[in-house]
């Protein structure tokens, strides 16, 4: 018997011939039914259909399992023995009709009982072929006493009410008692088999052996009622056992096509494995309770229930006896395996201990190396923070941290009812000083004037120098307008003071423009654009005053209307045009491009980004235009792969506005598929100001497109707050040295440190460096010397269509 792996059964309808076969098999049962409900005809005629009619039952059943066979696998051989014993049986019945029509007096036994007897033989040697798990010795052993108990139990019922009838009526003709006999001890056999089968097959029975057992019990309930009612001398052909015999070939029949129900191997099923331990007993209970109703009968039907009650009785202590050795051995195996399994977790027990000493001596020199490491970086993300936020001359906050004061300001007004002052103080004269005392007379000055201005403010105000002799001051919490002329009043006086340098002393005045929230406006850039415009209207009025804002000063906003018509079909009308500025390796190779957006308007000219970016991302429009540089730098890196191009990824430059929303992610995938890209093969390039807006949000994102394999990088490093600690925690790959480090590295020391500061830094956090904005032979050499990855500016590459991309790149010693 097999107990190879079932084989996966065909997922395709079973054969034609096979489905037109069991049609008629089922359509030749129902027209048995009613003629065996319902019979017609004179006595002869009802004679000759009642013996024929279900001999091609039997013979299209067989056809169908043979037909079906081939969907069967490993189990093609019994479904082929089973459709032959349906045949068997059905060429039996032909037989039996020859000598029952023809010869018109059928003896018992006769030739055609080779054809049943053979069907029993087929049917078990189908049953024994189908597939199922391995058992060992002990468990086949008890499964034969459990199957024998069954048997044996079955029998004394057999005996008392079946086997001694027939033994009677035969008396005188053993040959034919030993036919009779065959046919209820086969159906006993085939019943054991089917037990067995089950017992063995690990699962609960599916359609396939539902069916089976449901043919099986309907052709034993024939073969029973057909030997009662012979040996009884009232069977007659036509009668009701007729009927479950064609039943039972139609069900086997039906059961050929349903795939074996599919169980894991080798796995004990507690359910079946529990109904075993009861059957036995139950068994034994049944053959007692028919021992007690037969006590006291006279004759030998009684004394074989009592014969067979006892071996009932034998086999169940056998049973007991097996399982109580079968317990000793598995107990004696379970010891020996507790003694292995006890010495191997010592063994290993050892070993671990061994390896958890070696690793908490490498963790303690870890944890030392790491504390270590992070306070050298600590102290260099505290000195590069300061460095980022802070004018380098004046120690004053730089554009980018008053802008963030300035926006906290405004929130803190907004919970106070308060109000908030932006001046912006220009000095008028200090270009003289330059020019006759020199830059470090000069660079004095401004130190001076930065200590008299933060000197004339609270501290809670702010003061920042924005560059040159340009400063800002904000002024929070004030009542009225009022308030910032008493202020701007004093930084005046102050201002005019004398201020020594080196025996000489420079005499300066400042022109203050002021604007304020909310009477102004309500936005961080407006207030400061508004004071910049009254700064310049107090320079005009004489300098050495102050003046505040009005709306008529916004001249200004008429044109950004101007411009804001005109962007709005711009992307229709065809006037935005992406060009590309190439980025450079430290062999001068050209590596990458950035993706560059260009407005030229009917109406208006040439646009700079500068102007008309800020008026889209006001507008909302920067959206769909932003969709339309991903999707055409996207579609030119695919153009330059195609044409055999060096190019290894795109730079994108990607709008806070845009960043936000939460398609994003998934426009940047389209995009990507759209044409057959890897996300590799593009780079975002963000702004500091818009990672420290949305921490929390712009980490997820950035998460999202790390995923695909999209690369990040900081725009304009070192121009923002420079939030050190999210370099750590945001899945960023690149840092891009703003353009005002790199054009200050010939002229300035501290530029150089600052740039050398950010490389550093980004190496050791395992990020890109790219240095932007080079447009001089030293530049390139200084930001090639200092490590960075990748370069790209005017004198490598100036932004232009993809057409005139320079592919040649450049040269490996600028400065020869």
């Amino acid at each position: 018997m097999s107990s190879s792996p079932p084989s996966s059964p065909s997922r395709l309808l079973p054969p034609a011939p096979g489905r037109v076969t069991f049609a008629l098999c089922a359509l030749l049962l129902g027209l048995h039914a009613l003629w065996v409900a319902f019979p017609q005809g004179d006595p002869v005629t009802r004679l000759w259909i009642s013996s024929l009619i279900y001999i091609p039952t039997f013979i299209f059943a067989g056809l169908t399992c043979l037909w079906n066979a081939r969907r069967h696998g490993d189990e093609r051989a019994a479904w082929r023995i089973l459709g032959a014993g349906l045949i068997s049986f059905g060429v039996g019945q032909a037989l039996y009709a020859y000598l029952l029509l023809v010869r018109q007096d059928p003896p018992f036994p006769s030739v055609a009982d080779i054809g049943f007897l053979l069907a029993l033989a087929l049917y078990a040697w189908g049953f024994l072929r189908f597939r199922h798990p391995p058992l060992t010795r002990w468990d086949t052993l008890r499964l034969g006493v459990d199957v024998a108990i069954i048997m044996a139990a079955v029998g004394v019922y057999a005996w008392q009410y079946v086997l001694w009838g027939v033994l009677k009526a035969y008396a005188g003709q053993p040959v034919a008692a030993m036919i009779g006999l065959t046919y209820p001890v086969g159906d006993l056999l085939l019943l054991s088999i089917l037990l067995l089968i089950s017992l063995r097959g690990g699962a609960r029975p599916g359609p396939r052996e539902t069916l089976l057992a449901a043919g099986l019990l309907a052709l034993i309930v024939a073969d029973q009622a057909f030997i009662v009612l012979g040996a009884a001398g009232t069977y007659q052909e036509g009668s009701w056992p007729d009927v479950f015999w064609a039943l039972g070939a139609t069900l086997f029949a039906a059961a050929s096509f349903r795939p074996p129900q599919e169980h894991a191997l080798f796995a004990p099923l507690a359910a079946l494995h529990r109904a075993a331990l009861f059957l036995p007993y139950v068994a034994l209970a049944a053959a007692f309770a028919l021992l007690i109703a037969t006590h006291g009968a006279p004759g030998p039907a009684a004394r074989g229930v009592l014969w067979g009650t006892l071996l009932v009785t034998a086999l169940v202590v056998v049973r007991q006896v097996l399982a109580f050795v079968d317990n000793a051995r598995l107990t004696a195996q379970l010891r020996q395996l507790s003694g292995e399994l006890e010495g191997r977790v010592q063994r290993r027990t050892a070993e671990l201990n061994r390896a958890n000493a070696a690793l908490r001596e490498l963790t303690d020199d870890l944890e030392r190396k790491v504390r270590e490491r992070t306070a050298e970086l600590e102290a260099s993300q505290a000195r590069l923070a300061h460095q980022a936020q802070h004018d380098v001359l004046t120690g004053l906050p730089n554009r980018a941290l008053f802008q963030d004061r300035l926006e906290r300001g405004i929130a803190t007004a907004v919970r106070e009812r308060r109000k908030v002052a932006v001046l912006f103080i220009d000095l008028d004269g200090f270009k003289a000083v330059n020019d006759t005392l020199g830059h470090a007379a000069g660079d004095e000055l401004l130190r001076e004037v930065a200590a008299r201005l933060q000197d004339s403010v609270r501290r809670n105000d702010t003061v920042a120098r924005l560059g040159g002799d340009e400063f800002t001051v904000m002024l929070l919490g004030i009542h009225s307008a009022q308030d910032a002329a008493l202020v701007a009043a004093k930084i005046l006086d102050r201002l005019r003071q004398p201020i020594p340098l080196d025996g000489a002393q420079a005499h300066v005045t400042g022109s203050i423009g002021v604007s304020l929230y909310p009477d102004d406006g309500a936005d961080a850039l407006d207030l400061q654009r508004f004071a910049d415009l009254a700064m310049y209207r107090a320079k005009q009025g004489g300098k050495n005053n102050v003046t505040f804002y009005a709306p008529e000063m916004n001249a200004a906003g008429t044109a950004r209307s101007s411009m804001e018509v005109g962007l709005r079909g711009a992307l229709e009308r065809g006037e935005l045009q992406v060009v590309y500025q190439p980025l450079h390796d430290l062999s001068g190779q050209v590596r990458g491009a950035e993706a560059l957006l260009r407005w030229h308007s009917a109406a208006l000219g040439h646009v700079s980004p500068a102007t008309f970016i800020p008026v889209a991302e006001d507008t909302g429009l920067i959206i769909p235009i932003g969709t339309y540089v991903l999707n055409e730098a996207c579609r030119q890196l695919a153009a330059w792969r195609e044409a055999g191009r060096p190019i290894e990824r795109m730079s994108v430059n990607v709008s806070p506005a845009q960043f936000v929303r939460d398609d994003f992610v998934d426009v940047v995938r389209r995009a990507l598929q759209s044409w057959r890209l890897q996300g590799r093969d593009l780079e975002l390039e963000l702004t500091e100001r818009m990672i420290i807006r949305d921490v929390e949000g712009v980490s997820r994102r950035m998460a999202e497109l790390r995923a695909m394999g999209v690369r990040l990088s900081i725009d304009d490093f070192g121009t923002g707050n420079s939030a050190l600690n999210y370099l750590m925690t945001l899945p960023v790959t690149t840092l891009k040295v703003d353009r005002t480090f790199v054009q200050a590295l010939e002229d300035s020391p501290g530029a150089y440190r600052i740039v050398q500061a950010i490389v550093a830094l980004g190496h050791a956090l395992g990020l890109d460096v790219v240095a932007e904005g080079v447009e001089t032979p030293a530049q390139l050499l200084q930001v090639r010397d200092l490590g960075v990855e990748r370069t790209q500016g005017f004198l490598l590459g100036r932004p232009g269509p993809p057409e005139e991309l320079n592919w040649e790149g450049a040269p490996e010693s600028p400065l020869n």
